[in-house]
């Protein structure tokens, strides 16, 4: 992999979201994001709500070696920009986008995961979780977008995480947001 073909994917998905809003992490929690990568070494990563793919090639960028991601993303255009990001991006070989409702995708998933990163729809990041929670082992890490700006919308996600014993969770600020960090007990 061309470390350069990802940094300029990922400049210009920046300079396309200064032109107008785009959703995406950014760099501030998107190093938050990296810092986790490489703190917990993961080999298989679901992020749930692709976009255009700026925040799965900031993952798999940091990956091991032989490690994949696999994301989900509901609108079909925006899974194949995704796609065509990360084949820019010289990403390809590690990054599978798949078309469709988390909802419906998840449940049909083998095997666990070491590190999940929601960043869909704020409403259902618990119907996700729950969905997740048996293809997760002790320390898989899950990683919440908009923890602040969204926080009513994720009330019942962040009350499980923060108040069942089954994850260490904690907030972290990344610019004017943040996201929960919840590892699995």
């Amino acid at each position: 992999m061309d470390e350069g073909a990802a940094e300029r994917v990922l400049k210009r998905i920046e300079s396309s979201s200064g032109r107008g809003w785009l959703p995406i992490v950014g760099r501030r929690r998107g190093e938050i994001l990296v810092e986790q990568i490489r703190l917990h070494r993961p080999m298989r990563v679901l992020e749930v709500g692709s976009y255009v793919g700026y925040s799965t090639i900031l993952m798999a960028r940091e990956l091991p070696a032989g490690a994949e991601v696999i994301g989900i993303e509901v609108d079909g255009d925006e899974a194949e920009e995704a796609r065509a990001n990360i084949a820019s991006a010289e990403l390809e070989a590690d990054v599978t986008v798949v078309t469709g409702d988390a909802l419906e995708v998840i449940p049909g998933l083998e095997g666990e995961f070491d590190m999940v990163f929601l960043d869909a729809d704020k409403w259902e990041y618990l119907s996700y979780l729950r969905l997740l929670e048996d293809k997760l082992h002790p320390s898989s890490v899950v990683i919440a977008d908009n923890a602040r700006s969204s926080s009513r919308a994720m009330a019942d996600y962040l009350e499980h995480v923060r108040g069942s014993g089954l994850y260490a969770s904690e907030f972290r600020r990344g610019g004017w947001d943040g996201v929960e960090i919840s590892v699995r007990l």
